[in-house]
This record gives C-alpha cells, structure tokens and sequence, in this order.
C-alpha cells in the first residue's frame, strides 16, 4: 500500500509539474503576442533613433549645395561633387553597417564611388549613363576579388558581399543625378529635388522632439517640396507642380533612408553620420530621374 501511494504521488507530482510548465509556456506565449501587439500599436525607438545629429544634417546641407552648384556650372563639376560624395559613403558605410572586411568594402564603393560618375561624362564632358556599368562591374570585380584573397577565413561573407554591394547600389543610383543636366527643364528639376533633400534633411533636428516624432516623414515631404518651390522660383524652372512633387518624393526617400540608418549602433561615430549623409544625397537621384522621365521625358 505504501508503494502504491509512493508511486501515486510521484505521478501526481510529475503530472502537477507538466501542468504548471505547460501553463507557464502558454503565458509566456500570450504575454509574447500581447507585447508585440503593444510595440505595433507603441513602437518604442532605440535610444541612439531619438538623438540628434546635426553632422548628419549640416553634411547633407553641404553636399546638396556642392551638388547644386556643380549642376549649374558644368557636368563634369557635378561628376566631380558626386565622386566625392562616393568616397564620403566608402570612408563610413562598411563601419556603419558592420562590415566584416571594412577594407575591402570600403575601396570596392570608394572606386565604384569615382569611376561611376567620371566614367558618365567621360570622354566629351555630356552625361550619358552608357559607360557606367562598366565602372560598377570593376568595383564588383574588386569587392569579390577581395574575398578571394582574404586570409582570415572569410567570416560572415554573405554579411560582408551585402554592405558592400548595397554600397555600390547607391553609388549606382547616385549618378542618375547626372542625366538630369542635358536639359534646361531637367536640370532645372534636379536643382529642385536638390535643394529639397538639403531642406527635407532640416526635419532630422525635430527627432528629439517626442510631439513631433510621428510626423517627422511628413514634416520632411513639406519641407522638401517648399525648398523645391522655392528653388523653381529662383532658378525660373521647372513648373511648379513638378518642383513640388520632386521635392516632395526625394525629400520622402532621403528622409525614411537616414531614419533607418539611424538605428545603427555605429551612427553615433562622426563616419556613420557621414556615410548616412552621403545615402541620403546619393538615393534621391533615381527619384528625381524617374520624376524627369514621368513629367518631361
């Protein structure tokens, strides 16, 4: 009998313990699917999202005005500021990103950064888009003929072939800026989306403003087209729907591309805040080359 009572209560116990375990799993399930309920309908920014970054702001200022400023003078000017801007993207994205190989990523995009926009107005000095698969073919050709040679067994090389690539994507979306000046009406448009990424990045100092969180994207489309509008004014072009839009739509882009670069622990270093102006600068090119396509053709 006093066996059978010792194995009966060794089984209620182990039973009694399978219960509580198994409700304890199903709380915790339940308390996992109400928290993300609560972050989707409260998302909580990382601490380092609700800093401010004037670097990031006044580098943007900058490189927009050189820009700006290139495109009214001469292409090859243009070409110049924005193989600059490439470089200020290899000198911080593979650290900002966390590249493996920070090297290697950094000198594939810095050539890439500077062939593509010279090999676009080279050899007569017009833009033409022709050459340039070319320039991004060689910095291809660099970012994986530095994989090969890497004798510290390659760790997190998908990782690493990522950044770098995503790298040269934006310098290879950047030189869509150059097109854009073998016209009045064009280059009158890229002015305008110009000055409405420099404009559009003034809403990155409100992030430390909690009211105004929510509204920063909206806040930067405002500013981004007012600075358009204002740039059409001045500069006598283009219509001033299409300043608008432009600035609207690039000013959007660059906006939502700094706010999620913004996330990254590396951001805080003066190189991650140029390497996220420099991509914010160099993404909005595609956009406004797809507004001059839509709007004038």
């Amino acid at each position: 009998m006093d066996d059978d009572a010792s194995a009966g209560e060794v089984t209620y116990t182990r039973s009694s313990r399978h219960a509580a375990s198994t409700g304890a799993e199903s709380e915790t399930r339940a308390a996992r699917r109400a928290r993300r309920e609560a972050q989707l309908r409260n998302p909580v920014l990382p601490a380092m999202a609700t800093v401010t970054r004037p670097a990031v702001v006044v580098t943007t200022v900058v490189l927009t005005g050189l820009l700006v400023a290139g495109l009214r003078v001469d292409p090859v000017i243009l070409a110049g500021g924005l193989a600059w801007t490439g470089l200020l993207l290899a000198f911080g994205w593979p650290r900002l990103l966390g590249s493996s190989s920070r090297f290697g990523s950094s000198l594939a995009i810095g050539v890439a950064g500077v062939l593509t926009p010279v090999s676009a107005v080279v050899p007569d000095g017009t833009a033409s888009l022709a050459v340039v698969p070319v320039a991004l073919t060689i910095g291809l050709a660099l970012m994986f003929g530095h994989q090969i040679v890497r004798t510290d067994g390659r760790p997190r090389l998908t990782e690493s072939v990522g950044v770098t690539s995503l790298g040269i994507a934006l310098v290879a979306v950047g030189a869509t800026w150059l097109p854009l000046t073998s016209g009045h009406r064009t280059a009158a448009l890229a002015v305008a989306g110009l000055v409405g990424v420099g404009a559009a990045s003034l809403a990155d100092l409100a992030v430390g403003m909690r009211p105004l969180r929510p509204w920063l994207l909206p806040l930067a489309m405002v500013l981004g087209a007012s600075g358009a509008l204002v740039s059409a004014g001045i500069v006598g072009g283009p219509r001033p729907a299409a300043a608008a839009l432009a600035g609207m739509l690039v000013g959007a882009v660059s906006h939502a591309l700094r706010r999620v670069l913004c996330v990254l622990p590396p951001v805080t270093s003066l190189r991650g805040q140029l390497a996220s102006a420099a991509a914010g600068v160099l993404v909005g090119g595609v956009v406004a080359y797809g507004v001059a396509l839509a709007l004038v053709g």
